[in-house]
Parts: C-alpha cells; structure tokens; sequence
C-alpha cells in the first residue's frame, strides 16, 4: 500500500508566539510494501514528519493518503498503523507474551470480531506465536523486559506493533540505543522482518549508515525540506546538492572552491579534471577514495597518514582546506611526503555556487 503525502506542512508556535515550520511543504509517494528512511540531522523535521504520519501530530497544511484513503483527520488507533518508538515503551511487568498480545486484547474491532471468549483467546494465541517465530524470539516468550538484551527488546517491540497487522510500520530511531555491533545487528532483522511481512515501513534514523544499509529508498531532510528522494546508492553517487553530498559518505566528501579555467578544474594550481563548463568559480567534491597516487597531476603535502583497514586516510591541504583522501594501503606513502593525485571521475561533483550539482561523471 502506497503513502502519497501532498503538502504536508507542520507549524509549531512557542510560547512568545514566534511560528518555527518543522516541516514545509513535504510532498512524496512512499512505495508500497517498501522499507524508506527518513534521513537528516536533529531537527530537520524527519520525527515530525513520522508522527503526523502515526497521528500524533495534526498537519497544519496538507494530507496523508494510504492508498486511496485520506487519513488526514483520523485518529492513530484508525489509521492502522505499528510504531515502534526508541525506547521500545515494553510493559516491564508483563511477559513478552503478553506485550505482543496486549493491543490486540485492547483492541475494539478484534474483541468483534471474536465475539467468543475461548475463540478470541486462541487467534490471540495463534498470532503472538507467528509474529513471535517472525522476529525470532520464539524462546523468550514467558521472559520479563528485564531479562532480555537490548536487541531483543527491540524485536519485541516490532513484535507488539506488527501482531496488529498493520497497513504501515512507523519506526522512529529504533536503534539509537544500541551498541555498534548490536545495531548492525537489530538493523539487519529489521530488514528481513520487512520483508517477511511486506508492510510498508518508514524508519527515521539520522545514522546515514543505517539509512544506506537496509532501506529501499531514502528520504534526505533539511530544515523540514526534502533535499533528494531516491535509491540509497543513487543519492549517494548523485547527491542533488552540497548538503546531501556532505551528509553522505564516512569519510566525508571534500567540498573545495575551485576554478574552472579552460575546460580544466583547477586544484592547487594545476589541472585536475576536465570539465565541460565555463570559466569560474565553483564549488567541487571530491570523495575521498577518488583521489589515484600518480606520476604526474597536482600535488600535495601529507600532514598525516592513518592505516583503517585495507586503506591508508591521508591528510593533505587542497586548495587551502583540510582534506582527506583513501589510499591503498600497498602504496608507499609517509606523512610529509610531497605527492602527486590524479583524480578518478566516478566521486568528483561540480555544484553552482548555490550549491545545486551540475555536474559529476
């Protein structure tokens, strides 16, 4: 089931009246039976956006569509929706069991539909034990909150919220409270769980990592504008402008002033790149694992070298901002060598000086 958000706009006033707009005019059709992040940093109306979509913010302008239904001015228990908020919100006195079977022993339409006590107590049974096998905690059904790690927690949540059936799974940074590797982890659950069920899921999250490793497409936030909206690694390899490019991408992209002068990019006063631009002031990155140890090209002063893993992280002044680059690790390179760096096309972006990309290869 598709989402379709048109315009959607939300508008908090403060205390000394003074309107701050959290999200503006956010207009985007989320795919059904997709998993799409909403990515950003803090306060870039990502959150917000995910409780409008669960009810718990009303829109101040604009509507939500599931499907071909406008659920705008519904309530959050008609809407059909899980969320799973990130502190996962488990009753600690019940079993596991039983906080994945306690909305449905809340809920109106199933009591309705279960008219019979012996009836309802068995669907009951028989849908906390497949949700249950679903998220893989099977064996830690008669267990207290307490007793489970951090991950299983968060897969009882899911549990709890997927035991509905709902339309659409909302989950707001579901795994900031994890470890490292834990979060590797949880986050690859999360993705077969997806896909076990095939509800449409929208996970906010502003680890870009996350965002990159699970989702069907992601959703980039600024300020409560959407920036780009497009397959993980599309944005990554043509982010719209500079703000996607810089938030993508660990290392960070190196975002420089250059010129362009004669069909060439100019880089600490030689030729680095041709571009097929006019004469003038730009704003170019560069990734750091497109930079090439060469014979020829411009040079650089190594500052500092680090070995992370299979590669060398350089340090080196570029067009006078501190930059970095990705180096095998089999080249001979030491801190204050002079060297020479070509550059490979594929991770080299050329954006206006509105910082609107123009150009990459």
């Amino acid at each position: 089931m598709d989402i379709r958000l048109e315009g959607l706009t939300k508008t908090f006033t403060g205390k000394d009246k003074v309107e701050t707009i959290a999200v503006n005019d956010l207009t985007v059709t989320i795919p059904g039976g997709h998993l799409v992040g909403l990515l950003g940093p803090s306060g870039c109306g990502k959150s917000t956006t995910l409780f409008m979509l669960a009810g718990l913010h009303e829109p101040t302008r604009g509507r939500i569509w599931f499907g071909d239904e406008d659920v705008t001015d519904l309530p959050p228990e008609k809407r059909g929706i899980g969320l799973v908020f990130q502190n996962y919100a488990l009753y600690p006195h019940m079993t596991v069991y039983d906080n994945i079977a306690f909305p449905l022993r809340n809920s109106r339409s199933f009591r309705e539909k279960h008219k019979d006590g012996k009836e309802r107590h068995e669907a009951i049974d028989q849908i906390v034990q497949q949700t249950a096998k679903i998220v893989a905690i099977e064996e830690l059904l008669a267990r207290k909150p307490s007793q489970l790690s951090g991950g299983q927690q968060q897969r009882v949540a899911i549990a709890r919220a997927i035991a509905k059936q709902p339309r659409v799974l909302l989950l707001d940074e579901p795994l900031s409270n994890l470890d490292a590797r834990l979060r590797i982890q949880t986050r690859e659950e999360i993705r077969r769980i997806q896909q076990a069920t095939g509800i449409t899921t929208v996970f906010v999250t502003h680890d870009q990592e996350e965002a990159m490793s699970i989702t069907d497409e992601i959703i980039v936030m600024k300020d409560g504008v959407v920036q780009q909206v497009d397959h993980p690694q599309e944005t990554y390899i043509h982010p719209a402008n500079v703000f996607v490019a810089r938030f993508l991408g660990n290392p960070p992209i190196n975002m420089i002033d250059a010129s362009v002068k004669d069909g060439q990019v100019m880089i600490n006063g030689c030729p680095a790149i041709a571009a097929d631009l006019p004469d003038g002031q730009y704003k170019v990155g560069i990734r750091p694992e497109s930079f090439i140890l060469s014979d020829d090209g411009f040079t650089a002063d190594i500052l500092t070298k680090a070995t992370i893993g299979r590669d060398f992280q350089v340090r080196f002044d570029m067009n006078g901002r501190y930059s970095e680059a990705l180096i095998e690790s089999d080249k001979s390179i030491e801190e204050g060598d002079k060297v020479h760096f070509r550059l490979r096309r594929s991770g080299v972006h050329i954006f206006d000086l509105d910082e609107k990309r123009i150009a990459q290869w």
